[in-house]
């Protein structure tokens, strides 16, 4: 990208986004988002009109570096623009935060002349995920060849790149290293493989496939494993861009993401909840008639502490947002750069209030909605589908291992 168009770019007024503007413009389509959840399903992903209506909002811009016509937000501001999205539509969210979120790693890992290129336009939608998909190989002439396979690739159907990790083999056929790459839209294909989960059915998380597709070696990071970045003072982006987000590795970030989505559709649980009761009555019993369930004392009491529990899960994830700022400001005033045990410890308080917002949704909201409202089609049946789907991520399952591995890093035993 020459440098006079990316000087026009960072000049640009519309580079600038405030979060207030942001959060309204998302508020504003929640009702749409609610109409809309059944069609999302069915297409297993948001509509192209939705699609530019984020892109007219600047959602996808929102971690763009402002040298590339983004608005460059911190990691708060970015969860609370994407968690009132979600709020509507947690397959939308879904699907959008993490096509939306992969802005920073590249614009964090990669040297500038990749960067030049990749956000050439300012404006890019990167799915990814950290399992390796399959051989790359080196081709000898500052090229490589992918053939690989990547399943779950949420917010694949409006992507403009990919990013992911694969294999060099030796001759024996035996991993020799991992490596990360991103390739560009034209370099892969998307199946239409989604929407038989239980839930997230509209999340777009298609599987792409990459068959002897030919990338420049600037686009491959080798020895590289998104799930184990080591950190330092510096990176590629941090010395482009000065933003100190460019010195976290990757688990607390992606973390974060996927509790806000989480937690995003349980508020959107409780809402439904909220209707409920205004619009139903109560099962009545032999002391008291069906009553509107808005003046019944138990629902008052459920609805209560339903509300202040996800408060309690968003204030572990709002802290744990503000304390990952904070480590990457430290790293860039030239203190401790950002540890593994700190990036695992945020990951960890991340699943910990999605499992209060769980069990919050399970326990209280769905239990005491009633039957009716877990009928095909109604908001909280899909909420539910779309929760349950999520609490089964793998991010959920590997508690034990990271919670081991935080362990002995944090105590210094082997």
């Amino acid at each position: 990208m020459p440098e006079d168009s990316v000087a026009m770019l960072a000049a640009d007024p519309a580079t600038e986004l405030p979060l207030k503007t942001a959060l309204d413009s998302a508020e504003r389509l929640r009702p749409e988002l609610v109409r809309d959840q059944a069609d999302v399903e069915v297409r297993t992903t948001y509509s192209p009109e939705r699609h530019r209506q984020f892109q007219e909002a600047g959602f996808y811009r929102l971690l763009i570096p402002r040298m590339y016509g983004g608005y460059a937000y911190d990691m708060p501001s970015f969860l609370k623009v994407m968690g009132s999205v979600a709020r509507g539509c947690m397959s939308t969210g879904w699907c959008l935060t993490l096509g939306a979120s992969h802005a920073l790693l590249v614009s964090s890992l990669w040297g500038k002349e990749a960067q030049d290129e990749i956000f050439a336009d300012g404006h890019v939608v990167i799915p990814s995920t950290a399992r390796p998909g399959g051989p790359a190989t080196r081709n000898g002439d500052g090229t490589w060849t992918l053939n690989t396979t990547h399943p779950y690739s949420s917010g694949s159907p409006y992507s403009t790149h990919y990013l992911g990790q694969a294999f060099e083999y030796d001759e024996q056929g035996k991993p020799k290293q991992q490596m990360f790459f991103i390739a560009p839209r034209d370099r892969y294909e998307i199946l239409d493989d989604w929407g038989r989960t239980l839930g997230l059915k509209g999340s777009g998380s298609n599987t792409i496939v990459f068959k002897d597709a030919v990338i420049p070696e600037r686009y491959v990071l080798e020895q590289t494993m998104q799930v184990d970045l080591r950190t330092a003072n510096t990176s590629p982006g941090f010395e482009l861009h000065g933003n100190p987000m460019h010195l976290a590795p990757g688990q607390g970030f992606f973390g974060l993401d996927l509790a806000t989505v989480f937690l995003g559709g349980a508020f959107g649980a409780l809402d439904e909840y909220e209707r409920l009761l205004h619009d139903r009555k109560t099962a009545g019993d032999a002391g008291r008639p069906p009553a509107a369930r808005l003046y019944d004392q138990d629902y008052q009491r459920w609805y209560g502490l339903a509300t202040v529990k996800l408060n309690a899960a968003q204030g572990i994830v709002n802290d744990a947002a503000e304390r990952w700022m904070e480590i990457c400001h430290r790293a860039a005033a030239g203190g401790e750069p950002f540890t593994t045990a700190e990036d695992m410890m945020i990951n960890m308080m991340c699943r910990e209030a999605t499992r209060l917002a769980w069990d919050t949704v399970q326990e209280t909201i769905y239990r005491t909605a009633g039957s009716s409202a877990a009928v095909n089609g109604e908001r909280l049946e899909r909420s539910y589908r779309d929760l349950s789907q999520a609490w089964g991520h793998v991010t959920m399952v590997i508690e034990d291992t990271m919670a081991r591995a935080w362990t002995k890093l944090h105590l210094g035993v082997s």
